[in-house]
């Protein structure tokens, strides 16, 4: 399998934007309520996939970029497009472990 193809572009928030992206997002009965939840999983996502072999790429998502994002290709701010917007910004992401 090629390096690339073995990272994992992981949606990454910033605590003070979080309450933001929630109102944002047309899904956040998906996300934990609070930061400090969802940074308690997504580390432990994180943890899981550096175990299975893979390199993770946090990728920030913030709320201005991402609603224009969401905008230009007509898509609902949801689950989908989050890990799309992640994946599109991880391409040329260099791989680490």
């Amino acid at each position: 399998m090629a390096a690339s193809s073995r990272i994992f572009a992981l949606p990454w928030y910033a605590r003070g934007e979080y309450p933001v992206l929630l109102k944002l997002f047309s899904d956040p009965h998906l996300l934990p309520a609070t930061y400090n939840a969802w940074l308690s999983r997504a580390k432990q996502t994180e943890s899981l996939l550096q175990k299975a072999g893979f390199a993770v790429a946090r990728i920030r998502i913030r709320p201005a970029p991402f609603a224009a994002w969401c905008k230009e290709r007509n898509v609902s701010p949801n689950q989908r497009a989050r890990l799309t917007f992640a994946n599109e910004a991880a391409r040329d992401f260099p791989a680490r472990q």
